[in-house]
């Protein structure tokens, strides 16, 4: 029986995320034929030796003249718009880290791109995928839900914060609700035009969505509280938590063997992209979800600005 042809997939940008979180997983997986592309030779040269990947490119223009299956961005930010709208006009597929870019008019355009070109525009969401939070997508009849992710000593530029890093706490409180966003309250604290906290919460058919971040305090930490008739979890750096019912708890983790990259949903992401990938027909749902994230988070950075 013929084999599964591997997908060729280029991983564009080998910074921190890509080597830390990516390309232990893409590199050694059965189903992906890895492509390295970045302009620093360098790191270039010294990743390819390190994951025995032949196919390397510099340049842009050369990879997508190469006609990879798809392609993966983790460049920063600003480099988005222009890779992204590059790779969608060739009718390569693109899976893009978080956010899509600091612009709503100009993730518009992309998400009009991807849409018009009948091309996959993916965003990796890596915590929709971590094993303890996706669990609980799976429960009936959220009451409350509180996301909390605080930082150490990284005050920034509002849009730069929310969009960079708040984008989480948004996109994982949408995640976990359903419905339309209704009365939105927004309570920041500013020093000198930087963001130092931000305190937002909504409703969505009636549940009540809380998100807070603290980008001045004394630790770097992540805990949700998730709540629902007769039952409460709490989930710590996505990796541990307790189920409470009827005053009894119960520890819920992860053996001893699972990965890091598992239990914070890098792998089952990957997973997802690659079905994504083989997905026959367009989604648009995957447009809408996009688009809707990135919506909430410029609803609360201009609330921040007023």
């Amino acid at each position: 029986m013929k084999k599964p042809q591997k997908k060729r997939i280029a991983i564009i940008g080998l910074g921190d995320i890509a080597k830390k979180a990516y390309l232990p997983i893409v590199a050694n997986h059965s189903k992906i034929h890895p492509i390295l592309c970045t302009r620093n030779i360098q790191v270039l040269e010294q990743l390819s030796n390190q994951y025995r990947i032949n196919e390397t490119y510099s340049d842009i223009d050369e990879l997508i003249k190469a006609q990879p299956d798809a392609a993966m961005i983790h460049s920063n930010t600003e480099s988005h718009f222009a890779l992204v709208s590059k790779l969608l006009s060739a009718e390569i597929p693109v899976f893009v880290d978080k956010p899509l870019c600091y612009s709503l008019s100009e993730s518009e355009i992309l998400l009009n791109l991807s849409a018009q070109k009948d091309v996959l525009l993916y965003l990796g969401f890596n915590r929709r995928f971590a094993p303890l939070i996706s669990t609980l997508k799976t429960q009936s009849n959220p009451i409350q839900v509180f996301w909390q992710k605080n930082r150490v000593g990284l005050p920034a530029d509002p849009r730069v914060f929310v969009f960079d890093d708040f984008i989480h706490v948004v996109d994982s409180l949408r995640f976990l609700a359903s419905g339309e966003i209704e009365n939105i309250q927004v309570f920041p604290k500013l020093r000198s035009r930087k963001l130092e906290a931000l305190q937002v919460q909504w409703q969505q058919n009636d549940v009540l969505l809380s998100g807070s971040m603290n980008r001045i305090s004394g630790i770097t930490e992540e805990h949700v509280e998730y709540y629902s008739k007769d039952n409460k979890w709490q989930i710590d750096e996505l990796v541990s938590g307790i189920h409470y019912k009827d005053e009894k708890q119960h520890v819920i983790g992860f053996n001893n063997w699972d990965s890091t990259l598992y239990k914070r949903g890098f792998v089952d992401l990957i997973e997802d992209w690659l079905r994504a990938l083989n997905e026959s027909n367009f989604n648009s749902n995957r447009i809408q979800d996009i688009w809707d994230t990135h919506y909430l988070c410029e609803t609360i950075v201009e609330n921040i600005l007023k």
